[in-house]
């Protein structure tokens, strides 16, 4: 099994332990209790022994670790069978005290039986671009058995000469809920050292006592539980399972200690390559501004990044000119390299170090090397510090006063200096900008065409760089997919280019594609929501528990993002208006917000940038940055569509007469020329756009190609239904047979396919597929049950249809479908009329929308000759969904039969508009015009 331990950084000039010893446990190591493989803990625990012992002396640490696992299943025997140990061989050796299996009655001495750890060299980090030097020694526990205890003990020793005889420890503890029947964490030192000790959590005594000239603590655990917190609340306030020794006697002697690590004087010799690029720095930058902006893109870009830990580079950086040499280093060689430079250009700069995920801990730790595993540079110029990092990837000028999220940094100075705290600030920059514009001006009831620019910086633009340049077209497709599904929804994208802007070191995706429509309904009126931030921003802390009250929320950062939103609307935009803010607080969330927009002839701009500075919300200020968010939600920008705008079939078949379609065809045009041998998928898109605009031939001729392409069940399926639309009848039902022979699972093409047999009056192979369906259970048995009773129906079984309908419903009484399928199953038989306006009834109280039981109950009102009630159900229902077939032709009936000739006559064309073959559904159940 791997053994996790914390090697904390170091190193010696000699590759001296670079293969393990084997050695009995040092005499200051305290034994642990012996593991009984027959007499195991009542909770039978898989950790019989987690035991850490650390020793600092003679200015290193000897590190302790002993564990004892139970092998309980076969999966833990697979895991554990190969002991797999760690170590820099740099730093110290690696001394292995024994590995034993022990079994009832039975001690199996590995070591003795001539077992030894075979060692490899493995670059786990090479994908992290990073050389460790870590060797890894591994043996396998030969006989081990599921039952038996693994028993091993080594010791890592450490000692760094770059720390000038200071060291420092630490050991993570164990906590409950984990459980081990022994959990111990020991640290014992010289008493003629002077260390420090610190816990970062509440329950664990550290009071040291003397014991044979050492002073030492020891922690017997596990120890209680962590508290619950929340996950937002700031790292520096969150407890950590770990104890921590230190020989340095504060902060400045950590600074005084790696300060002569980082001496420039020499280090760019006259007339060197180094040299010259300074020099070209001088030459092209007029300020000192401007000069450090140079250096610091040189230092990104022209040095790749390479960690080198291996021969002492552990905390010592190569030298300056050493770097512009090679082309890599690690960020202390990169420091190295920016700082030199700098100081050659006169402009005052130092190195600091910084934890690149801990920063905002870094106070409450003990001075020491292990705090800390970065390093960059901090300048001043006109009074204002900058802090460059030559890790980052394309900084530029506008970019220098930008901060990196590492919160508190030590300035590294001969004379040695405390921790500073670096300040936070939003970039000046967006790390992402998206610019979208939408084109309805075809119509909002039709896909739109849209142009999407997404522009990245930083290590985004590299990526960007690296699909560009060295990625296939199928990835840098997927890429542009992803993004514009991200941004226009399950839309289209029909092309793609990618750039990158060397000045600005910006990465860009241009797309061009088709968008759905994106227009929902409220209240019986279609609207957009083009809103941004306010839909994007989270902001919902949890500070339910009384202990939680004065936990601060933390934000993230330092990040920006701006997204511009381009709405072109048809008609110039006449009757549409805007409802919501069209400016915005300039904090929500804990973000800095900016919006601005504008709308003008049709056309609605819509920018905001969101700012996050990695600021924290103090707790009596939560409710009221909540309480801004809510409000905001509330009122969040949309477009809000004509009232008196027409159906959607009327909008559609106006954007055909007046010519509106040019870009959208276009664009489909492309998409099928563009696409690639096997896919069908184009031709769906225009043959789904052709259907809604009541082409059907032309909708046809697209599925015919597409089944041409690809005959799977859906497709055929979709040509089953074009086909019934054109009353090719025989073609449609030969065709949804094809469907279900290819995709029997597809339960509405089944359906549809028994549908069409009823139609044909081969009722019993219809009622025989669908039985089968029934047998097979699953989520859709009731459904299908209830769909059985209306193929009985149509063959006049009245009886047998209603009793099956009562018994599917009576699986699940309460569900909202179920009872308005079986108030529409009643009324297209017309009977149990008013124990279907019951189930209709109680489907309306139940349902989130009720228009589909409006309709329904609407029916049993036509059936019972009520046709105002009936009327009164329709124009409720027809509010909510006014696009309803069903329900127009019903209103169109009722019309007609109250005198309203007319109306009625425009209700049934607008139903057959949208549902051609409306009319003999209806024939069918006995409702003529």
């Amino acid at each position: 099994m791997a053994v996790p331990f914390a090697l904390v950084a170091g190193a010696t000039s000699a590759w001296a332990g670079d293969k393990p010893l084997y050695e009995p446990a040092p005499a200051w190591v305290k034994e642990a209790p012996a593991p009984d493989p027959a007499n195991l803990p009542a909770d039978k625990p898989q950790l019989l022994i987690s035991d850490q012992q650390h020793r600092i002396a003679d200015g290193g640490v000897f590190a302790y670790v002993r564990s004892a696992v139970l092998i309980a299943n076969a999966g833990m025997l697979n895991e554990a069978g190969t002991l797999r140990l760690e170590w820099l061989p740099d730093q110290g050796d690696l001394i292995v005290h024994h590995a034993r299996i022990l079994r009832a009655g039975e001690t199996i001495d590995l070591l003795a039986k001539g077992e030894r750890f075979a060692v490899i060299q493995r670059e786990l980090g090479l994908e992290r671009k990073m050389l460790t030097g870590m060797l890894t020694a591994t043996m396998n526990a030969e006989g081990m058995r599921v039952g038996d205890v693994l028993d091993f003990a080594f010791t890592i020793t450490r000692k760094d000469p770059v720390l000038g005889g200071q060291t420092s420890t630490s050991m993570p503890v164990l906590t409950k809920p984990v459980t081990a029947a022994f959990a111990r964490n020991r640290l014992s030192w010289d008493k003629a050292t002077p260390v420090a000790l610190r816990s970062y959590f509440d329950g664990a005594e550290l009071t040291p006592r003397n014991a044979g000239g050492f002073d030492e603590v020891e922690l017997v655990g596990p120890l209680p539980k962590l508290p619950d917190l929340p996950d937002d609340m700031p790292l520096r306030l969150r407890p950590l399972p770990m104890v921590e020794a230190s020989s340095f006697a504060d902060w400045q002697a950590v600074s005084r200690t790696f300060a002569p690590l980082y001496a420039t004087d020499g280090a760019i010799a006259p007339g060197s390559p180094l040299a010259a690029e300074v020099a070209r720095i001088k030459a092209a930058g007029k300020t000192p501004r401007e000069r450090a902006a140079l250096a610091l893109q040189s230092v990104q870009g022209e040095i790749r990044y390479l960690f080198k830990g291996m021969a002492g580079g552990n905390y010592t950086p190569q030298a300056a000119t050493q770097t512009w040499s090679v082309r890599y280093g690690d960020c202390k060689a990169k420091t190295l390299l920016l700082l030199a430079m700098l100081r050659a250009l006169d402009i005052e700069a130092e190195p600091v170090l910084a934890s690149s995920d801990g920063g905002d801990y870094v106070p409450r730790r003990l001075p020491s090397a292990g705090a800390f595993d970065h390093v960059l540079v901090r300048a001043e110029i006109d009074g204002a510090s900058l802090w460059l990092d030559g890790t980052g990837q394309g900084a530029r000028l506008s970019d220098i006063d930008d901060t990196p999220p590492f919160r508190n940094v030590l300035p590294l100075r001969t004379a040695g200096a405390g921790l500073m705290s670096l300040p936070m600030r939003v970039p000046a920059r967006p790390d992402v900008a998206i610019w979208l514009e939408i084109d309805q001006t075809a119509g909002i009831v039709l896909p739109a065409p849209y142009r999407l620019r997404m522009t990245m910086r930083g290590q985004g633009a590299e990526m960007m760089r690296m699909v560009t340049a060295q990625g296939t077209e199928d990835q840098r497709e997927a890429m542009a997919t992803q993004i514009a599904n991200q941004n226009v929804g399950d839309g289209r994208v029909v092309s793609h280019r990618l750039s990158f802007d060397e000045a600005a070191n910006t990465g860009s995706v241009e797309i061009e594609g088709i968008a759905p429509a994106g227009w929902g309904r409220e209240e019986g009126r279609r609207y957009r929501t083009i809103d941004y931030a306010v839909n994007t921003i989270q902001f919902n802390p949890d500070r339910s528990r009384t202990v939680w009250k004065t936990i601060p929320v933390a934000t993230g950062g330092p990040e920006k993002m701006s997204f511009t939103r381009r709405v072109l609307l048809p008609d110039g935009g006449k009757g549409y208006t805007i409802e919501g803010d069209r400016t915005l607080p300039p904090r929500l969330g804990g973000m800095n917000v900016t919006r601005s927009f504008s709308f003008d002839q049709g056309v609605a701009n819509m920018e905001d940038v969101i700012g996050a500075a990695g600021s924290e919300i103090a707790p009596d200020a939560i409710a009221a940055e909540r309480a801004a968010l809510t409000a905001a939600e509330r009122r969040t920008l949309k477009i809000m569509a004509p009232a008196d705008l027409p159906r959607t079939h009327e909008l559609r078949a106006r954007a055909v007469r007046e010519g509106r379609l040019k870009r959208l065809d276009a664009l489909y045009a492309k998409a099928i020329a563009d696409a690639e041998p096997g896919d069908a998928t184009a031709y769906d898109a225009r043959a789904r756009l052709r259907e809604g605009l009541g082409d059907w031939k032309g909708a046809l001729a697209d599925v015919e190609r597409m089944v041409a392409i690809d005959p799977s069940g859906a497709n055929l399926y979709f040509q089953a239904y074009i086909l019934y639309v054109l009353g090719r009848d025989a073609e449609s039902l030969a065709a949804i047979e094809k469907a279900t022979a290819a995709d029997p699972s597809d339960y509405n093409a089944l359906t549809y396919h028994t549908a069409r047999l009823a139609d044909a009056k081969r009722h019993d192979e219809a009622l025989a597929m669908i039985d089968a369906r029934i047998a097979a259970g699953g989520d859709e048995r009731e459904w299908a049950t209830l769909h059985k009773a209306y193929l009985l129906a149509t063959q006049g079984e009245i009886d047998a249809a209603a009793a099956l309908a009562d018994a599917a419903l009576g699986e699940k009484p309460r569900d909202v479908g179920h009872l308005n399928q079986r108030c529409w199953l009643r009324g297209q038989m017309n009977v149990a009329l008013e124990a279907a306006l019951a189930d209709c009834d109680r489907a309306i109280a139940l349902g989130d929308n009720p228009a589909a039981a409006l309709d329904s109950r609407a029916l049993i009102h036509f059936r019972a000759g009520r046709l105002d009630a009936a009327r009164a159900d329709l124009e409720e229902a027809l509010a909510l969904e006014p696009d309803t077939a069903a329900a127009l032709y019903l209103r169109g009936l009722v019309r007609q039969k109250q005198g309203d000739l007319k109306g009625g006559a425009t209700d049934i064309a607008d139903a057959q508009a949208i549902a051609p073959r409306i009319a003999d559904d209806y024939t069918r159940w006995g409702i003529t015009a």
